[in-house]
């Protein structure tokens, strides 16, 4: 699969772009230098397979030669995989393995039935292997994996990986979300969970390790917010999740409200309020533009949100070359 950008598309002239971190990102670009001062993080929000939006945004960004002017990628949950592929320069891989990834053998809504979780990681990282996000050649964006301590309740960035086996690893790890995938797994000897559960939009991580500017790709619209938990669907929920180990009952029960508030301090930005203001910025599709859920299997709705996503980028960042 792949999203081909339009050979009349060129990127717009960087004071044209009000963000500064956006401007920052193009200007690297056409200037051929990083030498700047600055620290540009891109951060990509998960969400099972509603990362497909956030993960034709960095394919948009890559194939426009600008993810190569990040300093570093950020991803949790899902966006960890995808964070990966960005780093390694290979974002059409990582749409080719969603598209193979609509199958039953690697989302089953009746496998619970069964014993086993609903998705399956070992499916999904063989779909991975057979397309491994080799480290790229020339510069480009550090890898970082936003991951939960399952003991301690406390996020955890993994990064400064030794070889292929470790990304893989530590990717996994990272998706690693309760009930839906599995069991909580071992990083270098520490349990950890799905990074989604302390922080679904990388953003605050980036900021408090020296990023000046963190361009968040969202795998959903700024509108959307989880919510309060229904009584039913708590009560439900508390069955499920109370024999968990660690901390991970009262993080999966105060999700809701962390994303909410994660999602609120980026509209701030967006009008110019709020810390993340001139900080933060989020590429997101608007509001309307169909989303697909977690648990997706249609094939030509995944295709369509990486399409969608590659679209948000353009309108962002691109402009149509005059005719010559």
């Amino acid at each position: 699969m792949t999203t081909v950008i339009p050979d009349t598309v060129r990127l717009r002239a960087p004071e044209t772009i009000a963000d500064p971190g956006l401007r920052l990102l193009v200007r690297r670009a056409i200037d051929g230098r990083r030498a700047d001062g600055a620290h540009l993080a891109i951060g990509i929000e998960g969400g099972g397979m509603a990362v497909s939006m956030a993960t034709g945004m960095a394919l948009a960004l890559e194939r426009l030669e600008l993810m190569a002017q990040a300093d570093s990628v950020y991803g949790t949950s899902a966006g960890a995989l995808a964070a990966a592929y960005a780093a390694a320069g290979r974002m059409g891989d990582a749409a080719t393995v969603l598209s193979q990834a609509c199958t039953r053998a690697f989302i089953d809504p009746v496998r619970p039935l069964r014993g086993r979780p609903v998705v399956s990681l070992d499916h999904l990282m063989g779909l991975v292997r057979a397309r491994p996000p080799m480290p790229r050649a020339g510069p480009g964006p550090d890898l970082r994996v936003l991951v939960a301590g399952v003991d301690d309740g406390g996020l955890r960035t993994l990064r400064g990986f030794g070889d292929l086996g470790e990304v893989l690893e530590a990717v996994r790890a990272g998706m690693t979300i309760p009930f839906f995938a599995g069991a909580a797994a071992r990083y270098r000897g520490t349990l950890v969970s799905d990074g989604g559960l302390l922080e679904s939009i990388p953003v605050a991580t980036p900021l408090a390790e020296g990023a000046t500017h963190v361009i968040a790709l969202r795998s959903r619209d700024p509108a959307y917010r989880k919510g309060r938990r229904g009584r039913l669907y708590g009560v439900a929920e508390d069955l499920v999740i109370g024999r968990l180990p660690g901390r991970l009952p009262e993080l999966i029960r105060a999700r809701p409200a962390r994303y909410d508030a994660e999602a609120d301090a980026l509209a701030g930005a967006a009008q110019g309020r709020g810390p993340l203001a001139g900080r933060a910025v989020q590429l997101a599709p608007a509001a309307g533009t169909p989303l697909v859920g977690r648990l997706q299997t249609d094939r030509a709705r995944v295709a369509a949100a990486i399409e969608a996503g590659a679209r948000v980028v353009i309108e962002a960042l691109g402009e149509r070359a005059p005719k010559r």
